[in-house]
């Protein structure tokens, strides 16, 4: 589903920046600029919103092409500067600039009003806006991390200390976030003191060369129980071949301690109340089955406390648990990462797909804990979405 969203994503892009760049030169024009200053103009809008996506289409052809095992990456410090950050804030800029442009030029086209220099200005300033808004927002909020705590309430007795569970997620080790980073969190949530440590996946984001820094990162916490993850959608792509990067991340984490578990249940005894944890792979490059869900679920049942951790959440999934499980641990949105600016709200893109989100939800006798993540997705920043570490405190 993700490669329909990405076509979709790609051609509201295409068509939104042609039609933002005609309007654009148009007010450009009427203020006076040159023919020639109009051709760089042009030139330099297309450079912009085209170049990075149509170099990775041939980047990636040509890995393809070549047999080679690893997609080429742009997380270096040119490509970054020069066409990451470039392409993405020049399209949160005509995304969210786009209401604006529409209803200025309804209001002219309905008014019969032709483009002169107050139209102009009305055009560009919405552009203008919303170019210094976007980074000064993100640069404002970038490191911004939330450390949630949660009281879930366990059937049965009072008796047992509390279980202390970190859920951490999505650190997707790279140039962006980099071992400090990681290691700086970790570290706090060490100071936590968790009685065990569950993660939603992505330990990585591309390629093989942060697998090992990956998973000495997950080993940095000590635990009385140890620390257990999920397999996420990026743990999938050090490699071409899916099955040999899964295999690297596992047996990296695993030489750490730290076991990377594929639709499995784990059990615990924690002073006499049995906790039983399944670990659900379900990714876009790798989901179970609507059976495989059922069996793990069906294994979970009896235990005192019943705990499902998933990378992606869908309302499918959270609807077959309800009621079945008594929390539900789940990552992949980052919070939506990049929540632009739709008129006056921020609106999280990660709604398309999910309903769970970010943070708490209660579906009958279930919660729900959705974490934002520590790291970056595809584009090396977050917008109006911070991230976050989860301490969960299970009670009874």
């Amino acid at each position: 589903m993700w490669f329909v969203w990405l076509a979709l994503g790609l051609a509201l892009v295409t068509v939104a920046g042609l039609y933002t760049r005609r309007r654009v030169i148009e007010a450009a024009a009427a203020l006076g600029m040159s023919p020639r200053g109009q051709v760089a103009l042009r030139w330099g809008i297309a450079w912009l919103l085209f170049a990075y996506p149509a170099i990775v289409f041939a980047t990636v052809a040509g890995s393809l092409a070549l047999g080679r095992d690893r997609m080429g990456g742009f997380d270096g410090p040119i490509a970054t500067w020069a066409l990451v950050y470039p392409f993405f804030l020049a399209v949160l800029t005509v995304v969210q600039a786009l209401p604006y442009l529409l209803i200025v030029d309804l209001v002219a086209r309905v008014r019969r009003i032709p483009m002169g220099r107050g139209g102009a200005l009305a055009v560009l300033a919405p552009i203008v806006l919303m170019a210094i808004y976007t980074p000064a927002r993100i640069v404002w909020e970038r490191g911004d991390l939330r450390w949630r705590h949660h009281v879930v309430r366990a059937a049965g007795a009072p008796g047992p200390p509390p279980l202390r569970v970190a859920f951490v997620a999505d650190f997707q080790q790279d140039s962006h976030t980099d071992a400090a980073r990681a290691a700086a969190v970790m570290t706090r949530v060490a100071a936590q003191r968790p009685d065990l440590v569950l993660s939603g996946g992505d330990w990585i984001n591309m390629g093989p060369e942060y697998i090992a820094a990956a998973a000495r990162t997950a080993a940095l916490v000590p635990s009385r129980y140890g620390t257990f993850s999920v397999r996420g959608d990026h743990d999938h792509f050090a490699y071409v071949d899916r099955g040999h990067s899964i295999d690297a991340v596992t047996a990296a984490l695993g030489a750490n301690g730290v076991e990377m578990v594929h639709n499995a249940v784990r059990r615990f005894d924690h002073h006499g109340r049995t906790v039983a944890v399944a670990f659900l792979t379900y990714s876009y490059p790798s989901r179970a089955s609507a059976a495989e869900l059922e069996r793990l679920i069906g294994e979970l049942q009896g235990a005192d406390v019943r705990i499902l951790v998933t990378h992606q959440l869908v309302a499918d999934v959270a609807a077959r648990a309800r009621d079945r499980v008594d929390l539900i641990l789940a990552a992949h949105t980052h919070g939506g990462q990049v929540n632009p600016l739709l008129g006056l709200w921020h609106v999280p893109l990660a709604r398309l797909e999910t309903p769970y989100v970010d943070g708490r939800y209660q579906l009958g006798a279930t919660t729900i804990i959705v974490t934002a993540g520590v790291g970056y997705s595809i584009v090396p920043f977050r917008y109006a979405s911070p991230g976050s570490v989860e301490l969960v405190e299970l009670v009874w």
